[in-house]
């Protein structure tokens, strides 16, 4: 029977099954079936109280600006790297480098840097107030556990900013010269090319990076609970609050708040497919 089954088809099944399980048993969980303080009866209060609650959309709209700041900024760096720099002289190689460099720092490594250099008694306030910027470290605006995320945000696109780097440099690589030759040969200015032309080409190719990267910061737990504030919440940080919560009746909120999750980066790779489409027709 399996040899029947087209290989892509097969490997695609493979890949799903166990997100369609865990979708699964988070709707049992939330229903009261399944997980801490199940019974056999589905209970809707766990769902409702999810739904309901301020907290829930206060968290995931915190976490949708702080994943879109970030995946914006790190996406418009990539994309600039492989635009100024993009010959084999040694500059340009060197500026490529430098960018894609903290691709192997683990994400919580960045995280405690980030704690380590923005906080108000982090170094970069010691050395503003070294320089007399300021008159003590502690006026240092709040960049750490502010509601508006910057210390966050700025760590993410940081760590962003390499993968999104890599997958541009090649793109960039890849792109037709004899496209922009004709544009160039038709009059267009060298910024004219690269705004109709090379940008064009390599943000089609780089979108699919783009949409994985914003998922993955939708979702990043270790450096929300480094940087994030208490109030909102980022949505990773609740729902593992929810998930740890002593009374029983609450940690099924916390499949809730996961599914939620997952509709987000459903949603975004739905974007993705359709945005696809409608490229595809125009080239056809």
């Amino acid at each position: 029977m399996l040899r029947r089954v087209p290989f892509p088809v097969l490997l695609a099944m493979l890949v799903a099954t166990p997100v369609l399980f865990g979708v699964a048993y988070s709707a049992l969980a939330v229903l009261g079936i399944a997980g801490a303080g199940a019974s056999a009866v589905a209970d809707s209060d766990r769902l409702f109280s999810v739904l309901t609650d301020r907290t829930t959309w206060r968290a995931t709209g915190w976490s949708l600006y702080v994943a879109f700041s970030s995946t914006a900024i790190a996406a418009t760096a990539a994309g600039a790297v492989a635009l100024l720099f993009p010959t084999h002289k040694r500059s340009d190689r060197f500026a490529r480098s430098l960018a894609t460099l903290p691709l192997p720092v683990p994400h919580l490594v960045a995280a405690a840097t980030a704690l380590f250099v923005l906080s108000q008694s982090g170094l970069l306030a010691r050395v503003l107030h070294a320089l007399g910027l300021i008159d003590a470290p502690a006026n240092m605006p709040a960049l750490v556990y502010d509601a508006g995320g910057i210390a966050l945000i700025l760590a993410l696109a940081w760590k962003e900013l390499p993968f999104l780097a890599v997958v541009a440099i090649a793109l960039r690589a890849g792109i037709a010269r004899d496209l922009e030759d004709a544009a160039r040969t038709l009059g267009a200015s060298p910024r004219t090319v690269a705004r109709t032309v090379t940008w064009p080409l390599l943000w089609r190719g780089l979108f699919p990076a783009v949409i994985a990267t914003f998922v993955f910061a939708f979702g990043s737990f270790e450096s929300a609970v480094l940087l994030a504030p208490i109030d909102p919440a980022a949505l990773p940080v609740l729902t593992m609050e929810r998930f740890a919560d002593p009374l029983l009746a609450r940690r099924g909120e916390a499949y809730g708040l996961a599914l939620i999750a997952l509709g987000v980066a459903a949603v975004a790779v739905a974007a993705h497919e359709v945005t696809r489409a409608r490229w595809g027709s125009l080239v056809r």
